[in-house]
């Protein structure tokens, strides 16, 4: 199985890789973007049979470790880059949104690779539940630090949609979010007899949490428009990669995702 997770691995960040650099062409020639499209859709049904087989033969969600948590960070994105494009045209985004998938499958390369067992505590379908509504929101929030992004770089120029793709970005991420920490919360109770414990991963979870309930409060007021909401969308997915990928390999971390 480990070979065949590294084939198809780097099938998908070679994929990946094309198609960003096809979309980058496509903004000035339109032939590129059917290319575009085909190589994200051929490395997204590559990483989902991946996720298929390794779930088959391990007996459980395959999301524990950098390497199983990486792609399916890049499944979501993948996904909702997909989905914004069909809805809003957003080639932009989707370019950028490319570029975070390979991103994120090239950290995956150093990883194990070897398909593990679950403990018996995690092997609960509200983990599933947790770990999918976290990625997702995750996802989300990395879209939402794209948008803004190419605003900031696009200034007077950046589509009108970009501010409604941020703002729902924020707003769907914030609630996957919410229901992640609730699936958490009566996960560890049921696992270890409490909802809350004070690990390093449980307080920024809820610090991120507070935060985006914070931008989604002064995103319609006239002071945070523009700029500053941007700034706020940008630091907001920093905080989720500290939390997500910092804790787990610069601090130590209980958290089983890392």
């Amino acid at each position: 199985m480990t070979e065949l997770s590294r084939g198809l691995h780097a099938f998908a960040l070679a994929a990946y890789a094309g198609a960003f650099v096809a979309a980058l062409l496509a903004a000035r020639r339109p032939a590129w973007r059917m290319l575009a499209i085909i190589a994200a859709a051929c490395g997204f049904g590559v990483q989902i049979a991946l996720f298929l087989m390794r779930w088959r033969a391990a007996g459980h969600t395959p999301v524990t470790g950098l390497f199983e948590s990486q792609h399916f960070l890049a499944i979501w994105v993948v996904a909702h880059a997909l989905a914004l494009l069909a809805r809003h045209r957003a080639w932009g985004l989707f370019a950028a949104s490319l570029g975070l998938a390979a991103a994120a499958l090239a950290g995956a390369s150093y990883g194990p690779m070897a398909v593990k067992p679950l403990t018996p505590s995690l092997d609960t379908p509200l983990f599933f539940l947790h770990v999918a509504a976290s990625f997702a929101a995750y996802g989300l929030f990395g879209s939402a630090a794209l948008v803004a992004l190419l605003r900031l770089l696009g200034g007077v120029r950046a589509p009108a949609a970009s501010r409604a793709v941020l703002d729902e970005s924020v707003y769907l991420g914030w609630i996957l979010f919410t229901w992640a920490m609730i699936a958490g919360s009566i996960w560890a109770y049921l696992a270890w007899g409490s909802y809350w414990t004070w690990n390093s991963k449980g307080i920024w979870s809820y610090l991120l949490w507070f935060y985006y309930a914070g931008v989604i409060h002064v995103r319609s007021r006239p002071a945070w428009q523009g700029r500053r909401l941007d700034a706020l969308a940008l630091a907001g997915f920093a905080a989720v990669l500290f939390t997500y990928l910092g804790l787990g390999l610069l601090l130590k971390s209980n958290h089983p995702l890392l």
